[in-house]
């Protein structure tokens, strides 16, 4: 017990020794401009190694080994969430194809070519090379992406290097391990390679899909949990855990493509499930464990190398350089230019492809797999060409990366970024000067050194309007209005998360307009577009559309009406924040285009934009507003209560800080005031989409003359449906045995004909459609699209059929107005309209 006692005392002294000396190297690193803070520690880690055995203290440092389960279960799972928890999931997607295409073929081309290069030179078996080829191929660029932070290199630089990394980690681990199978079992064929090939995939793929589905696990109960920083975080970090360990030891797939999949899932969707109020901590909190990791384990990497035994392979491990230095260019310098060829594809320039050849660094992963190698012949020289490799990339690419970045140009500002720093810098010190007067204003201050700060900095901000003015006499209209459209577009960023994180949009809305967002940032940046009224649907928007058509083809009906009516809530809610935001912008435009920064015609040109969302966006809430006013009236009454509840805990929060109410009777209040924003969530909507049945017989004219004592035997026949703005009812040229009759609502009828649509009619509450069909037997002839959200019934042929057997006179209706609309369309030249 005693033994045991002292080895937890020496493993917790060893710990804060070596948290200790990372904290010293990393004050000296912010010191020495020139020396990123990785390489610094490795440095450190290999001086301790070195002459720290009689040095008290350090000597203990010396029992610390980097293990693999060190690596992979204590450190990988921390480094790889927190980098793919912060990625942002859109610009990933642009860039999906050459990031996977690196990470998978290229990491594959890399283990060929340095296998090869190295069995050909060597005596090695050509199996334990590509083994040696597998482990070198996996990149690691912490410290290129410190470098990248620093010096402000174009997001998608950072996006190709950091994504590449994280895909390609698990390609290399995965690879590495079915050719340690190859190498026990001593032989290899075509059917050892499918079979391989096969594992590859499943593996990789059944990662992806175990990340996911804990990502969505995860969240789910994350969306059910208010302002509980301490669980909120908790669960994100046995997510980060828990999906590497179960993808490896129970699905037996790969843990690190879990972790990234549960990583971007959380750090895309799963933001909107953290409260707000958690959310800057949560970041906080990973970027604390992200650092942790990353200084431990290149102080541990440091520690683990031995010079002198790194020196008697000098010649191999040159070697294994030259060998990763050649696959490395011919990867990034061929399969990249092709991969721009594509259709569609967005091509990488040569500064981007040369940093990336340059900064394909090497680090944890590959000592973890070669440290989790099992006894055989050759694992002490893998260990030794290994740890040489990453020793020369680390020191030699690493220390020269700032370089070769600020040589190609790659740092350089743009004329909107170079803008903005002046513009900021600008405001930072008028602010500084309004302090300054107040300070004065406030006496004890000397109003000489007041008057000698005031001239100063007057004289700066005269250099700094005349720098902004000398830049924007560079700009043409079409930049400067693609700066003033960034600026609008971010401000309406700002203000869509502040209407979340008050509570006065829910997360699905946020999340859409997000999306919108972040699309047109991109279509600004990138095509030089201008932002438009347009809604961009979003992958979940997307997937929400597909469950609902599916529930309506296989016959789910109530489950499809269901969510067909939360599709116009959150519809509405969408609108409701675009408007506020537009309107947000439009208020402070003046201030946004700065004073004079922007001419007047391109502030104007930006100002009619935002006019027309705020005018579409408000012609949308009016049309819900005019069918559903009881929605409406319900929707501001729950949020007139969020309002009241949110200044009711914002008064709360300040009062127990100021110590007017004491800390446990606070706790309490704010607990049921949680507890009453949940119930407001909870409250269902729903009812208010929800037609007596007699309301839609009153309106509709082939029912008029059935007395009020039928209607509810008719009524039952009915199927209620609710189809949200922009859908298609019916399609021209499906099949049909249905009539649709409108309770609320109003539909646009239009007929194909070859590439031209033509509008033929606008039917309102009280019209119904689709009675060719049902009559005659016929596909649809017509589209009917809901131009408004719409309230409709549903009436089947054979329901149809009954209802007639008792009630002709209605059969005569219907095929008197089909008998008409046959006739109308004839004489406009469409035939056979199904209305």
């Amino acid at each position: 017990m005693e033994h045991s006692a002292n080895n937890i005392a020496d493993l917790v002294t060893g710990i804060v020794l070596l948290l200790l000396i990372a904290a010293v190297t990393t004050i000296i690193s912010k010191r020495v401009d020139k020396l990123p803070l990785t390489i610094l520690l490795v440095f450190v880690g290999i001086a301790i190694s070195t002459f720290g055995h009689d040095v008290p203290g350090l000597s203990l440092l010396s029992e610390f080994h980097l293990t693999p389960e060190l690596v992979l279960f204590v450190f990988i799972p921390t480094l790889i969430f927190e980098s793919a928890f912060n990625l942002d999931a859109r610009q990933v997607s642009r860039n999906i194809w050459p990031i996977l295409t690196l990470a998978i073929p290229g990491l594959l081309i890399s283990t060929c070519i340095i296998g090869l290069i190295f069995s050909v030179f060597t005596d090695f078996d050509l199996m334990v090379a590509l083994l040696l080829g597998a482990i070198l191929s996996a990149t690691d660029p912490v410290a290129v992406i410190a470098i990248f932070k620093q010096l402000g290199v174009p997001e998608r630089l950072t996006i190709l290097v950091e994504g590449e990394s994280l895909f390609n980690d698990a390609t290399s681990l995965v690879l590495a391990t079915i050719l340690i199978g190859l190498l026990t079992a001593g032989s290899f064929s075509s059917d050892v390679l499918v079979s391989g090939t096969g594992e590859f995939l499943f593996v990789f793929a059944g990662g992806v899909a175990v990340g996911w589905i804990l990502a969505l696990l995860t969240g789910y109960t994350l969306g059910r949990i208010e302002s509980d920083p301490g669980i909120e975080i908790t669960l994100t970090t046995i997510l980060a855990y828990f999906s590497f360990i179960i993808a490896e030891h129970v699905f037996h797939v790969s843990g690190i493509m879990a972790v990234v999949a549960a990583g971007v899932t959380i750090g895309s969707w799963g933001k909107t499930k953290i409260s707000p109020s958690t959310s800057e901590f949560m970041e906080h909190f990973w970027e604390y464990l992200a650092f942790v990791a990353n200084v431990l384990i290149f102080l541990m990497v440091g520690l683990q190398i031995d010079l002198l035994v790194l020196w008697d392979s000098i010649d191999l491990i040159a070697l294994v350089v030259v060998a990763m230095l050649i696959s490395r260019a011919l990867v990034i310098f061929t399969v990249v230019p092709l991969m721009g060829r594509l259709p569609g594809a967005e091509p990488i320039g040569v500064p981007f492809q040369l940093v990336m050849y340059w900064g394909g660094l090497r680090g944890a992963i590959a000592l973890a797999i070669v440290l989790a190698l099992p006894p055989f012949d050759y694992k002490d020289t893998l260990i030794s060409l290994v740890m040489g490799a990453v020793l020369f990339t680390l020191v030699v690419q690493g220390l020269s990366i700032e370089k070769l970045v600020k040589f190609l140009g790659l740092d350089a500002l743009s004329l909107s970024d170079s803008l903005t720093k002046l513009e900021g810098d600008k405001n930072a010190r008028e602010q500084g000067l309004e302090r300054l007067n107040a300070l004065v204003s406030g006496g004890l201050f000397s109003q000489r050194i007041a008057d000698n700060l005031r001239e100063k900095c007057e004289k700066n901000l005269l250099e700094l309007s005349a720098e902004i003015k000398t830049l924007n006499s560079t700009m043409s209209p079409a930049e400067m209005a693609k700066i003033l459209a960034m600026r609008c577009l971010a401000r309406e960023k700002a203000r869509f998360y502040e209407l979340f994180s008050r509570g006065l949009i829910n997360e699905w809305a946020y999340r859409e307009l997000d999306h919108t967002v972040a699309v047109q940032i991109d279509e600004v940046r990138h095509r030089s577009l201008m932002p438009t009224v347009k809604i961009e649907k979003s992958i979940g928007k997307v997937v929400f559309e597909s469950i609902i058509n599916l529930f309506e083809t296989v016959g789910v009906r109530s489950l499809a009406e269901r969510l067909s009516t939360s599709s116009i809530i959150r519809d509405y809610e969408v609108a409701w924040g675009r408007y506020r935001a537009a309107n947000s912008v439009l208020h402070g435009m003046d201030a946004i285009a700065g004073e004079g920064d922007i001419d007047a015609a391109t502030t104007e040109e930006i100002r009619q934009v935002y006019e027309d969302i705020l005018s579409a966006s408000k012609s949308h809430i009016d049309e819900v507003a005019e069918q559903y006013p009881e929605f409406v009236e319900t929707v501001q009454e729950q949020l007139g209560q969020r309002l009241l509840l949110v200044a009711e805990h914002e008064s709360v929060e300040h009062a127990a800080e100021m110590g007017m109410i004491a800390e446990g009777i606070a706790q309490k209040i704010l607990k049921e005031q949680a507890s009453r924003i949940r119930q407001l969530k909870q409250d269902n909507m729903s009812a208010c989409f929800e037609i007596e049945v007699t309301e839609i017989l009153k309106k509709v004219p082939m029912f008029q003359g059935v007395g009020e004592k039928e209607h509810a035997l008719i009524g039952g026949y009915l199927r209620s449906r609710t189809v949200p703005r922009g859908k298609a009812i019916i399609r021209q040229g499906n099949a049909g045995d249905s009539i649709f009759l409108i309770a609320r609502g109003i539909a646009n009828v239009e007929i194909a004909d070859g590439e031209t649509i033509n509008h033929v009619a606008t039917l309102y509450a009280g019209d119904f459609f689709g009675e060719s069909a049902l009559l005659h037997g016929t596909p649809r002839n017509a589209t009917a699209i809901a131009a408004t959200p719409c309230s409709l019934y549903e009436l089947k042929r054979h329901d149809l059929d009954r209802i007639c057997e008792q009630y002709p006179k209605i059969r005569q209706t219907v095929e008197e107005v089909d008998r008409e609309r046959l006739s109308s369309n004839t004489t406009t030249g469409y035939h056979n309209t199904d209305q």
